[in-house]
């Protein structure tokens, strides 16, 4: 069970997935619609075969009992930093639905990433006696915050609003500063 606890957020991108599918599928739609359609879909693959990338690594790796004291998230670090790297650079969404959701993901998986690395640094200063081992508030905030944001991911897939205002408040962000 605790395998399929910990990638329920896989197959909620595949739900995600398959219902935008199903958005691309309708054929009486506008261009506008089809598009947003299309981008968002692009976008569902993109994040499920990132987090599925990580099932049978995962799996290996519970297998194995090759558990890293020092390092057991690294791998999905590394993982988020790929995935904002091929979102960022190889994904230019031509819908104002597209551009919104792909702002949502590169904000989730940049906090997600942030999150497992202060994790990796906090087992770090821990191993080499520099903090005492014992558990604290950020460990709890860590288990919250990652899976809130992995739900927000799977929300503006499926919504595909500016539902927390974060589009909104990077462009203005944006429009700033390229003010003089």
């Amino acid at each position: 069970m605790r395998f399929v606890f910990s990638h329920l957020a896989t197959w909620l991108f595949f739900m995600v997935l398959l219902f935008n599918f199903v958005r691309t599928s309708i054929s009486n739609s506008t261009d506008n619609t089809k598009q947003a359609a299309s981008d968002t879909f692009i976008l569902s693959l993109v994040m499920l075969l990132s987090y599925a990338s990580a099932i049978p690594v995962d799996y290996l790796y519970r297998l194995t009992e090759a558990t890293s004291l020092l390092y057991p998230k690294t791998f999905y670090l590394v993982l988020d930093l790929i995935t904002i790297w091929i979102l960022f650079h190889f994904f230019k969404m031509n819908s104002g639905v597209g551009k919104i959701c792909k702002r949502y993901l590169l904000i989730a998986l940049s906090a997600n990433s942030l999150l497992f690395f202060l994790a990796q640094l906090d087992l770090f200063l821990m191993y080499e006696g520099y903090k005492e081992l014992k558990p604290w508030w950020f460990w709890t905030l860590f288990s919250f915050a990652i899976n809130t944001f992995d739900l927000i991911m799977v929300l503006v897939l499926v919504i595909q609003k500016d539902f927390l205002g974060w589009y909104k408040l990077s462009e203005k962000i944006k429009g700033a500063e390229s003010r003089p």
